[in-house]
């Protein structure tokens, strides 16, 4: 059984429910979907890490849009590393992302490091903690083949 294209789908379905723009929020019943339980999402860019639940982000997140403090966001996965043992795995996935629409916007990288478990013959993501990249935290060469 080939598990590692169905985590690919499923980290590809979570990048899709993150992005929107003004015409189209954020997919709150997918993020729903492809989540095992309440999740656990941290937010490590902060000297104090920033903890959710899968409602608590989504409600963080829909705060931010309707005060109008975030129009546009995009992130996708630009190169990962997944391990899969039984029937947990562990990626981590260099991603790059905007929070603007403009043309001219530079792309900024961070990662995502990925916990998933196999319930019922489908992966479902347990939990998640990322950190964008900084002058003081880069992406090793290694991780972006």
């Amino acid at each position: 059984m080939i598990h590692i294209q169905e985590i690919d789908h499923l980290t590809e379905r979570y990048y899709q429910c993150v992005s929107f723009n003004k015409e189209h929020y954020p997919n709150y019943d997918m993020l729903k979907e492809v989540f095992y339980g309440a999740g656990s999402i941290i937010n490590n860019n902060f000297d104090v890490p920033t903890e959710f639940t899968l409602e608590s982000f989504s409600q963080a997140l829909s705060n931010q849009i309707e005060k109008g403090n975030s129009e546009f966001f995009v992130q996708q996965e630009i190169s990962d590393t997944t391990e899969i043992f039984g029937k947990i795995a562990q990626r981590v996935s260099v991603y790059e992302y905007s929070s603007s629409d403009m043309l001219d916007n530079q792309w900024k990288k961070g990662i995502n490091y990925i916990q998933y478990i196999l319930i019922e013959s489908q992966w479902k993501i347990t939990s998640m903690v990322w950190q964008d990249e900084k002058e003081e935290a880069k992406i090793p060469a290694d991780l972006l083949i």
